[in-house]
């Protein structure tokens, strides 16, 4: 979805989106009563966070490529 990005940015995007899923998983598992559940709110959060980072930057080739141009003189 993001198109082909450097290497750098794919690791920096990889590494955002694991971090604020699994932060977010946490957080999530805080707020219920159970202290219990925040290593299976990070595991969720991070197990998101994997399936987020693959869906941004895999590219989808369901569109037909692009044929060059072909010009012809007149």
């Amino acid at each position: 979805m993001l198109g082909p990005l450097p290497r750098l940015y794919r690791l920096i995007v990889s590494a955002v989106a694991i971090v604020v899923f699994a932060a977010a998983g946490i957080w999530a598992a805080i707020m219920f009563p159970y202290p219990r559940l925040i290593s299976v709110g990070a595991t969720i959060g991070l197990a998101l966070g994997v399936l987020c980072t693959y869906l941004l930057l895999h590219q989808f080739h369901n569109a037909p490529d692009s044929q060059p141009v072909r010009r012809t003189r007149r």
